[in-house]
C-alpha cells in the first residue's frame, strides 16, 4: 500500500470522527458512561479473547494439512500478535501478512503460509454470511426491507463467489506451478474432514463475536434481541473490512447507527456502543502486543528474498491424504 493510500485513510478517519464528534450528544454520552456496567464490558472482552483461541484452532486446521507442524499455543500466540499489528498498521491486513511471516519463518515456503491464512479468513467470512443469514431469518423483530436485501444480496455475492473459486486454477495466464497450487488450495476448501473441522471452529468463532456485541449491548442497558446482533455483528464486521480508514474507525460506528437505528436505538447510544466495541478489541489487540514485545517469538522483519530458503516455496498437501492424494499425483 502506498504511503498515498495511507494519507488518504488517516484523512478519511479523520473526516469521519470530526462528524460522529459534532452530531453526537456528549452529555447523553457521559450519561451512558456513568451508568455502564462495566462487568459486561470485561465479559465482552473475556469472549474476544477466547475468539481469537478458536481463530487460531481454525487456522491449525488449514496450515496442519499444509505440513506447517507448529503447536496450538504457537497459532494463539501468532494470531494476537496479528491483532496487535491490525491495531498499529494502517492497513487491516498488516496483521494477516506478520501472521504468514511467523509461520514461514524463514522455512522457505510463504505462499503456503500465505495460503493457510487465506483459506482461514474465507472459511470465517463464509460462516459470517450464514450467520446474518440466520439472524434475518430469527429476529423476533420486524426488519425494515433493505436490512433483508443487504443481507441476502451480501450472501448471495458469497455463494456466486464460493462456486467460481474451482475456476481460477483454470485462469490460462497463470503458470503452470501457480496453477497447480491454486488447484490445491481450492481443494482444500471442499474436503469434508477439513471442510467440518474448520466450519465448526467458525461457528464457535462468530457465536463469540456476536455473544460480545450483545454483552456490549447489556451493559448500556439495550433492550435488543440476540438474534438481531447476529446480523449487526457480521454486517459491521464486514462493513470495517473496507480499505476506507484506519482500523474501521468511523465506518464502524456509522455501520452501528445504521443498523441500530433499525430497531430504535438513538444516535448517541449506538456511538457509544461502537465505541465500547472498539475499546474491547483495542484491549485484545494489545495483549498480543505485549505477547510481540515479550521477543518470544522473535520480532518481525521485511523478507529478505536473497537469502537462502526465502523464496515463496510450494504448496503441498500432508502425506495422510491415502488415495484421494495418490489419485492426484496420478492425473
Amino acid at each position: 500500500m502506498s504511503k498515498y493510500g495511507t494519507y488518504i485513510r488517516i484523512g478519511v478517519t479523520v473526516v469521519f470522527l470530526a462528524i460522529i464528534g459534532w452530531r453526537t450528544n456528549w452529555e447523553d454520552v457521559a450519561t451512558k458512561f456513568a451508568n455502564l456496567n462495566f462487568g459486561l464490558w470485561f465479559a465482552a472482552v473475556g469472549i474476544l479473547v477466547a475468539a481469537q483461541f478458536a481463530s487460531a484452532k481454525r487456522w491449525q486446521v488449514f496450515a496442519r494439512e499444509l505440513q506447517f507442524q507448529r503447536s496450538l499455543s504457537d497459532y494463539c500466540a501468532f494470531y494476537f500478535i496479528g491483532m496487535y499489528f491490525n491495531l498499529v498498521l494502517p492497513t487491516s491486513v498488516g496483521g494477516d501478512v506478520v501472521r504468514v511471516w511467523y509461520l514461514n519463518a524463514n522455512s522457505g515456503r510463504r505462499l503456503a503460509a500465505f495460503a493457510s491464512v487465506m483459506l482461514e479468513r474465507i472459511n470465517g467470512l463464509l460462516v459470517l454470511f450464514v450467520v446474518a443469514c440466520v439472524g434475518a431469518l430469527l429476529s423476533p423483530v420486524p426488519l425494515p426491507e433493505w436490512v433483508h436485501y443487504t443481507v441476502w444480496s451480501l450472501a448471495g455475492c458469497a455463494a456466486v463467489g464460493l462456486a467460481l473459486l474451482p475456476l481460477v486454477p483454470r485462469i490460462s495466464w497463470l503458470p503452470e506451478q501457480r496453477r497447480e497450487q491454486a488447484q490445491t488450495v481450492v481443494q482444500m476448501m471442499f474436503v469434508p474432514r477439513i471442510l467440518l473441522r474448520a466450519t465448526v471452529t467458525s461457528i464457535v468463532v462468530q457465536g463469540f463475536g456476536v455473544l460480545a456485541v450483545w454483552c456490549l449491548g447489556l451493559s448500556l442497558g439495550l433492550d435488543v434481541p440476540i438474534a438481531y446482533y447476529c446480523i449487526l455483528g457480521p454486517m459491521v464486521s464486514l462493513l470495517t473490512l473496507l480499505p476506507i480508514s484506519v482500523n474501521g474507525v468511523g465506518v464502524r460506528e456509522f455501520g452501528t447507527y445504521l443498523f441500530l437505528a433499525a430497531v430504535g436505538v438513538d444516535e448517541s447510544t449506538s456511538n457509544t456502543l461502537a465505541f465500547l466495541w472498539f475499546a474491547a478489541i483495542v484491549a485484545v489487540s494489545l495483549m498480543g502486543g505485549a505477547v510481540y514485545l515479550s521477543g518470544a517469538f522473535g520480532k518481525a522483519k521485511p523478507a529478505d528474498d536473497s537469502k537462502e530458503g526465502s523464496q515463496d516455496g510450494t504448496v503441498d498437501r500432508g502425506a495422510d491424504q491415502g488415495r484421494e492424494r495418490e489419485l492426484n499425483k496420478a492425473a
